[in-house]
Order: structure tokens, then C-alpha cells, then sequence
């Protein structure tokens, strides 16, 4: 009996130093740039970006305009398009090419927003997809042959900025619980407001005399417009046994809006 599947991977460079969330497996397509942002207004704006096969194989590629989110803990998610969706309104070209091995080329595309803009953000992205997988076939246990057909998806995320979006959040919940050996940091965000926030910040470790034990950076994250976050941390480090405090300080970048919290705990050094 033989199973096929398609593994979908997605290779998604949200920088979020604009944004966020890079996964990567065996990519052979290269984008300059990973991601684009821009100011939308009603009219049509346009620009180009590069890409390259850095494979050793040629490779068909089919482009599609997609909606997406990050989910409840981080995970990306394809959706039909809503009232935040850039998808319906990009338009690019070609929508089909073929790269040969260690070659490049050039990709136009255009947002044409249709209809009258509300001060938010929007965003979407342009999907590529190879036409043809990479085969693996294996056995399982009972000596049946199973083949896979892993296909590398790319995609380049576009993010448009209407003038006069408001940014609101809250840090609702943090929590400290010793499991084991880790201290499980967690942090509840609700994106109330209508841009992309994308936090980056810093937590603090102290003792009861308010002395500082632990001090790291949290990575960036990213939290849609109308949607909520949990961003979960593993803490290692060894600590004396005994009552600690844990405060998190959160940055939107490139806005004044700063979130805070904190928790106590007990840590039992076993």
C-alpha cells in the first residue's frame, strides 16, 4: 500500500524587525526583499523584488496572493481574506516561471486598494509554490512503502499602513510556574488596536531584597489587530531556592506604546 502526502512548509521571513517568524527547510528559492512594507493611500503603488533559485536542480514556481495570521502561539495560518486583507488588492507578475539552477529574476507587482481605505493596517503575501516536490520514500515498521512529496513554499509577506492606525494592546496575564528544572514564563497579549504590534522587550528575575538575578531579552513577536498572543518561555538557569518576582517589559517598535506585568513564584532547588 503505498500513502502519499504534501508536507507544507512555509519559509516566511517576517522580519519583524518590521515583523516576525522565519521557519526554513531545504528552501532553493532566495527573496530580496524578505518582505515589503508600505504606505497605502487610495492610489496604486508599485515596485519589484528579486528572486533566485539557490538550488542545483531547475524549478517551476506557480505565485498566488494570500491571506494570513500568526496564531494563538506563533503558528502561521493561512485564511480566506477579511477586512484587514491585502490579498485581494495585490497583483503581480509572472504568476508562472521557471528558474534554472543559480539563476535570478525580477518580480513586478502592484497594490491597487479598491473601495475607500480605514486607518489600519493591511497586509497579505505572495505565495510561491513549486509545481513539483522533492520525492522521499521510506518504510514503515510493516514494510510498506510510504512516499512523501515535500514541497518548499515561500512566502513574502507585504504589509500596508493606512495614515492615522492606531496601535492599542494589553499584557492581560503573566505567569511563572516551576516545572522541573525550567521556570515556564508566560505571557497573554491582546492586540486591541489596528496595526501589527510587534514587540520586542526585555524580563527581569528578582530576589525578595529586589536584588536583579536573571535578566534577558524576549524575542520579537508579532500580535494581529484584534487577535490575542501567548508567548511562552523556558527559563534554565539555576537558581537558589526560595521566592522570586519575574517582570516583563514589552516595546511595540516604532510606537510609544509600552506593555508591563509581572509575576511571583517559588523555585525549589532540586
Amino acid at each position: 500500500m503505498k500513502k502519499r502526502s504534501a508536507n507544507y512548509i512555509a519559509v516566511i521571513c517576517l522580519l519583524f524587525f518590521m515583523c516576525w517568524y522565519s521557519q526554513v527547510a531545504n528552501a532553493t528559492l532566495a527573496i530580496q526583499p524578505a518582505y515589503i512594507n508600505l504606505t497605502l493611500t487610495q492610489k496604486r503603488v508599485s515596485g519589484v523584488f528579486f528572486i533566485k533559485n539557490v538550488g542545483d536542480t531547475e524549478e517551476r514556481y506557480r505565485a498566488t496572493a494570500v491571506h494570513f495570521v500568526v496564531g494563538l502561539k506563533g503558528g502561521l495560518q493561512i485564511l480566506p481574506p477579511d477586512d484587514y486583507s491585502l490579498s485581494k488588492w495585490i497583483k503581480f507578475n509572472p504568476k508562472e516561471f521557471v528558474l534554472p539552477p543559480k539563476s535570478s529574476r525580477m518580480v513586478r507587482y502592484s497594490v491597487i486598494p479598491q473601495g475607500k481605505i480605514k486607518p489600519r493596517e493591511y497586509w497579505g503575501a505572495i505565495e510561491f509554490r513549486p509545481l513539483k516536490g522533492a520525492k522521499i520514500v521510506s518504510k514503515d515498521k510493516d514494510g510498506n512503502s510510504i512516499g512523501l512529496e515535500v514541497l518548499n513554499v515561500v512566502l513574502v509577506p507585504i504589509y500596508g499602513l493606512v495614515a492615522g492606525t492606531q496601535f492599542t494592546g494589553e499584557l492581560t496575564q503573566v505567569t511563572a510556574v516551576q516545572d522541573k528544572d525550567a521556570v515556564h514564563l508566560t505571557c497573554t497579549i491582546n492586540n486591541t488596536g489596528e496595526g501589527v504590534l510587534r514587540f520586542g522587550g526585555t524580563y527581569q528575575i528578582t530576589d525578595p531584597a529586589g536584588k536583579l538575578v536573571k535578566e534577558d531579552k524576549i524575542k520579537l513577536l508579532v500580535v494581529f489587530p484584534k487577535t490575542q498572543r501567548i508567548h511562552e518561555i523556558s527559563i534554565k538557569d539555576k537558581l537558589p531556592s526560595g521566592k522570586y518576582k519575574v517582570q516583563v517589559k514589552l516595546q511595540n517598535a516604532n510606537t510609544n506604546l509600552e506593555l508591563s506585568g509581572a509575576a511571583n513564584f517559588d523555585y525549589e532547588n532540586k
